[in-house]
């Protein structure tokens, strides 16, 4: 038996070309929940500054699910601890926890989480999800286990063993009542595959970062994804599989982070964006619970880019109008060095003083969220050295073996300071003043 599911189609893609897809992946790309992705872009409004942005979510959860196939390939071809059963069991799990990692993410971009409902209206086996305001994960866990879509997957991929939950369960930080779907041959392969989709290393990260640099029309994202695949493998860690990469490749992977790196400071930070993402939260903290999403599964798929802009074009706030008529607040400065943000509240007060609103936005690109949440490296990526110049080969944590994290633990860090238009000038004197 083939660990590879049979191709019933394939998708013509821009960036990896053609792409296979089962019978069964393809009967959950066309439930309308997974559709609804067709209409929420990518970037959100980075369109007003890169006009082919316009690449919407649906192409890039199909192009994750792609590049977790390649990568389940490559690694499982380094174990033998698996029969071809499980090994296409395992991908498949992969697969689909890549293609719906997004599937409850929110119209426009990440401002709008302000508007999910709260965890209490959302129920999960009779229960609600916690307290707080729900995040995109939650809505994505909830429509994969509790929606039309969940019975798509129980029905298509029953005869594999792949049951919604399960796939739920790789998205989430922990595999919960599930821990035991993941067990095979004696090893947790949980970690393994969580990793592939949210990790250090992973398939969303391989993917939008050359797909929104393509689209941009930029450079900043590119990196050797075939190199970075190529070198992956799987280590065993005290019965636990974990991703791990040959130390050959640990140059790409530094250049893969810094990829990253870079798109935030020239691409997902960039002032003119930004400035729609502040205006949209401030939107929503003047109109509070006008426009929030509904909790109800079959509700909440009908909430895409469209739907979110019909409410600011037909909101009276002064902020809904700014948007809807490109009306952006302006750049006045940005404060980069720490002797010029040490003095934040002089010039608040001094603009403040002269009559002028403004609205301060902090742009700050993170290398790693591995190297700043303690609780990410509780499942690390792991680097080998197979021919060390003593001894045998050994086992690295990726911080035991690059300086980058350390090199960037100070990330850049700056303030950017937006008036009215019809403010500027008085702005910018009172700028010349200080």
């Amino acid at each position: 038996m083939s660990s590879r599911a049979p191709t019933d189609i394939e998708l013509r893609d821009p960036l990896w070309g053609p792409i296979p897809v089962n019978g069964g992946e393809l009967a959950v790309i066309d439930t309308g929940a997974f559709q609804r992705l067709r209409g929420i872009k990518q970037l959100g409004f980075a369109e007003f500054v890169f006009p082919g942005a316009v690449h919407h979510r649906y192409l890039h959860s199909i192009g994750a699910m792609h590049c977790a196939g390649l990568l389940a390939d490559r690694v499982f071809a380094t174990t033998d601890r698996l029969s071809l059963t499980e090994r296409g069991r395992l991908r498949q799990l992969v697969r689909l926890a890549a293609l719906l990692h997004d599937i409850g993410h929110p119209p426009l971009s990440h401002a709008a989480e302000a508007l999910l409902p709260d965890r209490a209206l959302l129920f999960l086996d009779g229960e609600p999800m916690g307290e707080g305001r729900a995040s995109h994960e939650d809505m994505t866990v909830k429509l994969v286990t509790d929606s039309a879509l969940a019975q798509t997957i129980d029905a298509a991929f029953v005869d594999v063993g792949v049951e919604s939950g399960q796939v739920a369960a790789i998205i989430a930080d922990s595999p919960g009542k599930y821990a035991d779907a993941f067990i095979s041959g004696g090893i947790d392969w949980w970690p393994l595959l969580h990793a592939m989709v949210s990790g250090e290393m992973d398939v969303d990260r391989m993917d939008y970062l050359r797909r929104d640099s393509y689209f941009a029309g930029v450079e900043y994202g590119s990196y050797d994804a075939s190199w970075l695949v190529s070198n992956a493998m799987v280590l065993e860690d005290d019965g636990v599989a974990r991703l791990g990469i040959d130390v050959r490749a640990l140059a790409s992977f530094e250049h893969f982070l810094l990829a990253r790196y870079h798109m935030f400071q020239m691409v997902y930070f960039h002032p003119k964006s930004d400035i729609y993402d502040a205006m949209l939260r401030s939107w929503l903290k003047s109109v509070g619970d006008e426009a929030r999403f509904p909790a109800d599964p079959g509700a909440y798929v009908r909430c895409n880019d469209a739907w979110l802009m019909q409410r600011l074009q037909a909101s009276d706030d002064p902020w809904a109008r700014r948007i809807d008529e490109r009306r952006p607040y302006k750049l006045l400065t940005e404060l980069r060095r720490e002797a010029d943000r040490a003095r934040h509240d002089e010039l608040a007060g001094a603009l403040d003083a002269a009559g002028v609103h403004s609205l301060w936005i902090t742009a700050k690109p993170v290398l790693s969220r591995y190297a700043q949440t303690p609780s990410k490296r509780g499942n690390p990526l792991l680097v080998v050295d197979k021919k060390p110049p003593f001894g045998r080969a050994r086992v690295f944590r990726i911080e035991e073996v690059t300086d980058l994290f350390s090199r960037y633990d100070r990330t850049l860090q700056l303030e950017r300071v937006y008036v009215a238009p019809e403010d500027r000038r008085a702005a910018r004197e009172v700028l010349s003043r200080l």
